[in-house]
């Protein structure tokens, strides 16, 4: 049974239609059929589970007794004597050391009377410890208890001993995906809990078969297989002065000691799993180590991560999939071969919203205050509708940011839209992941030097963020046809309200509607410095002390024919103007001579000026880049793989140059035509 997962940008050959190709899109991993949770609360337990982001409960009250449910405390040592000298330890230092919860963060330090209150917490938890297991007091939970974990490395030894493809679930309790391939059901996991995951959480009772073929309606779990609540509400919590003070861990034989320490194996795939555990809460600790996502949710409605980490999962540190009402704060996430955080098959809350979600539109899922670092990616989602990433600090990944329509089979809510992106910090993203000394293992091909790729997604709004620092662009904007959006068509049913003109009838339903306005481009931040994981991990970047620091180019767009209602505007450069602005030029390097403008709709208001007329040289060099690395360096070749010349430098603009020569020779060429003829043919819906 195969669970791995390769995500929408892996390294393959694109899929070739009529001569035309887009990069490559990717079998995903095989979850379960999935819908959307009904976005009510479930009055059936008290109080409700779901229907908002839950409320987290102090630590103090899991002593006091205060609230519902019961308290159960893992820790380890005879009568928790180890996890008290952990505490005691980790407290002190963080008094007198202080600590980072972030990188890209200042020290914080406990004052005098908060480390005396965190000592007095812990030690009365040790003395109410009962468990020396997670996956145990999980177990034994049930609707509002919760499991406070003491300062300690939890391996989970019996857990770890659970067989994978367990006989009894393999194949009874396997179905169908919409491709017809095997994968684990709900009652699959609920019976071999630990047979993937490390701590599994079941949260609601298993009651009848799933359906026979997944219901093209993805709104709303089907009826008979709905059970009802037996862990909702549930909170899982460290009591240490910092997250990584309780390490779930998934890993072994490390290299090297310490909470960033690289795993030389895995011994599950997931680190924490919760699966329709409505109302979850999961809170000041580090999940590591999982040979593929450390924390992973389905069909939930209600979960807040708040002080959390995700180091060395080997695909995703964060995976959710089809889950509303959905926050992840104050994280802190590196080491993925894919992203550090991934919300994927998000609600359509967005621009395709029915009355399924009344309050609509409205962000599903919000990603604050987090560094997305060291990764191939810091944030991806494919089918990532109606996300929300504000106030983070993403750097040192080979790009950014990348949300797709690409890897349609398998993710419901085709095409994506309407994400917002605001107030980030977007930097440095120059991590040659590829690299044979790379400590990373790519399991995806995306350029490096990017900020944010979208590739076919509609109606996003990235405004008021900092962008610099990304050697290759600092957004990349490109169409997906529906011919080419992954393997079998759209997953589930396409809702009303796609934003391109004619779609989804013409098959061209993506890039449509997309703002980005009001972004500070190649410009440093007053009194801003580069944080430390760069340079332990051997990302080339600028100097802090520079006042700007320019991208590639700021903004690249394939100005695909038909494409509608793009707009740029109100950007301004690195020397504080919008005429310093840079994007897209010839073939999406530095502009050529002349720069193709970027349309800036009137202040985003007059589409009539925002129609792509087709650029064969981008289209070119994208079909190049679907074919993945080779050794072709020519100027119109993809050199994703390989990191580009410094912004700036005479390397930088040599490049420029003959990439707009280039351009320009290509654009008479037979071969150009052909290809404006099929994209034309693309565009009039003639396939």
């Amino acid at each position: 049974m195969s669970t791995t997962r390769t995500s929408a940008w892996r390294l393959t050959v694109g899929i070739l239609i009529g001569g035309l190709a887009m990069p490559a899109a990717a079998a995903a991993h095989l979850e379960r059929p999935s819908y959307w949770p009904d976005p009510a609360p479930d009055t059936a337990v008290s109080p409700p589970a779901g229907g908002g982001v839950p409320t987290a409960r102090s630590l103090e009250s899991a002593v006091t007794g205060e609230g519902p449910g019961e308290v159960r405390v893992v820790c380890q040592g005879r009568k928790g004597s180890g996890s008290m000298a952990l505490a005691r330890e980790s407290i002190a230092a963080a008094r007198t050391q202080g600590f980072r919860l972030r990188p890209s963060q200042p020290e914080e330090h406990l004052t005098k009377a908060q480390a005396q209150d965190l000592l007095r917490l812990n030690d009365a938890l040790r003395r109410m410890c009962a468990y020396d297991s997670i996956q145990r007091a999980v177990t034994d939970s049930g609707n509002n208890d919760r499991i406070v974990i003491m300062p300690g490395r939890y391996t989970e030894p019996e857990s770890r001993s659970q067989p994978q493809n367990d006989p009894r679930c393999v194949p009874e309790l396997l179905q169908r995906d919409a491709s017809g391939d095997a994968t684990p059901s709900y009652e699959y996991q609920a019976t071999c809990p630990n047979d993937q995951n490390l701590v599994y959480v079941q949260g609601r009772a298993v009651k009848g078969e799933p359906l026979e073929q997944p219901r093209e309606d993805r709104q709303g779990i089907p009826e008979q297989e709905l059970g009802e609540c037996v862990r909702c509400n549930l909170q899982i919590e460290g009591s240490g002065a910092k997250p990584e003070d309780v390490i779930i861990d998934a890993g072994d034989a490390y290299a090297g000691t310490g909470p960033e320490a690289r795993p030389g194996a895995h011994a599950k795939h997931v680190v924490l799993r919760v699966d329709r555990a409505d109302g979850f809460v999961g809170r000041n600790m580090l999940m590591r180590g999982g040979s593929e996502f450390g924390f992973y949710t389905e069909e939930t409605d209600g979960v807040l991560l708040d002080r959390t980490k995700f180091f060395w999962n080997a695909d995703y540190g964060h995976l959710s999939f089809t889950s509303d009402h959905h926050v992840v704060r104050n994280c802190d996430g590196m080491g993925a071969g894919d992203a550090a955080i991934y919300p994927g098959a998000t609600p359509e809350t967005g621009s395709q919203a029915t009355d399924f979600y009344p309050d609509a539109p409205r962000a599903n899922t919000v990603i604050e205050r987090c560094d997305m670092r060291n990764s191939a990616l810091g944030y991806s989602g494919s089918m990532g509708n109606a996300v929300r990433i504000t106030n983070n600090h993403i750097y040192g990944n080979t790009t950014g940011i990348a949300s797709d329509t690409l890897s349609s089979a398998g993710h419901p809510g085709f095409p994506a839209d309407s994400a917002e992106v605001d107030n980030n910090f977007i930097y440095s993203n120059n991590f040659d992941v590829y690299s044979p000394t790379s400590p990373v293992d790519p399991l995806v091909g995306v350029p490096i030097g990017g900020g944010i790729i979208y590739a076919g997604y509609n109606d996003a709004r990235i405004h008021d963020n900092w962008f610099f620092d990304n050697w290759r662009f600092g957004t990349m904007l490109f169409a997906v046809p529906d011919a080419l959006t992954s393997f079998g068509g759209p997953e589930g049913e396409v809702y009303p309200g796609v934003s391109c003109l004619g779609a989804p009838e013409n098959g061209l339903s993506t890039s449509c509607g997309n703002d980005q306005f009001d972004n500070r481009m190649g410009q440093v931040p007053a009194g801003f410095e580069f944080p430390e994981a760069l340079d332990r991990y051997g990302v080339p970047h600028g100097e802090a002390s520079a006042q700007s620091l320019p991208n590639g180019v700021d903004f690249w767009w394939d100005e695909f024919v038909s494409n509608r209602w793009n707009c740029w505007y109100g950007n301004t450069g690195p020397d504080g103007t919008g005429a310093s602005v840079t994007g897209s030029g010839d073939a999406g390097r530095l502009p050529g001579i002349p720069p193709n403008l970027l349309p800036d709709c009137l202040g985003g208001t007059n589409p009539d000026l925002s129609v792509g007329n087709g650029d064969v040289a981008k289209e070119a060099y994208l079909i190049d880049c679907a074919n993945g690395p080779d050794e072709d360096t020519g100027p119109l070749d993809c050199d994703w793989w390989t990191t580009p010349p410094r912004p700036g430098s005479a390397a930088a603009a040599q490049r420029a140059g003959e990439v707009a020569v280039a351009s320009r020779r290509f654009a008479l060429t037979p071969e150009a035509r052909r290809l404006r003829q099929r994209m034309e043919a693309l565009a009039a819906g003639k396939g």
